[in-house]
Formats: structure tokens, C-alpha cells, sequence
């Protein structure tokens, strides 16, 4: 799952991107799976609920996946003015809101 959304996230950035950002884009992408499973499965997961996860989540995977790329250097930064330029920047958990985790019983 993680090459097709990989190659997915490649396609998308388009010249943005070389053979060399591949292991930054896969570390990307990597992230926003363990992101997706952690909402997804708040007590821990397995490797098969990973994969389920990656899979029914695959838009919000890659979704996050270029907001991380955009980011990049800015980090931490909510808005940005320079040059009469202003820039603000979408909220990271915006991105997870169509997520529903699963519960267990104790």
C-alpha cells in the first residue's frame, strides 16, 4: 500500500519532485499511515489493522502526506506575512477528521 500511495503522491507533486525526495516522500507517507492508524486505533494496532487502515484511509493517507511535503521549513509556523504576501496554513487535524476510531470494551 505504502508504494501505491508513494507513487500516488509522486504522480501528484509532478516535477516538484526527483528519484532522490523518494526516501523523504516514503518517511511522508509513513508518518501519515501511523497518523491515520493512531486515530483509527487508539489502544494499538496490528500489522493487518495497519494495512485495513491504509486502505480504507488511502485519501487522507495521501492528503496528509502532501501537506507534509508542503510544509517543509515551515513547520510550527500558523501564518506568515512577507512582502504583502500573507500566508495561513490549514490545521494538521483537519486533515484526520473523517477517521472513525474503533473502541474497545475493558
Amino acid at each position: 500500500m505504502e508504494a501505491e500511495i508513494l507513487e500516488d503522491v509522486r504522480t501528484y507533486l509532478g516535477d516538484e519532485v526527483s528519484d532522490a525526495d523518494n526516501p523523504l516522500l516514503l518517511i511522508l507517507v509513513r508518518r501519515a499511515i501511523r497518523k491515520v492508524c493512531a486515530r483509527r486505533y487508539p489502544w494499538g494496532y496490528t500489522d493487518e489493522e495497519k494495512e485495513e487502515a491504509a486502505k480504507k484511509y488511502r485519501d487522507t493517507v495521501f492528503d496528509a502526506a502532501v501537506y507534509y511535503w508542503a510544509k517543509q521549513g515551515v513547520e510550527g509556523q500558523n501564518s506568515s506575512s512577507e512582502n504583502g504576501i500573507s500566508r495561513g496554513y490549514q490545521d494538521e487535524d483537519e486533515i484526520y477528521t473523517d477517521i472513525v476510531p474503533m473502541a474497545k470494551i475493558i
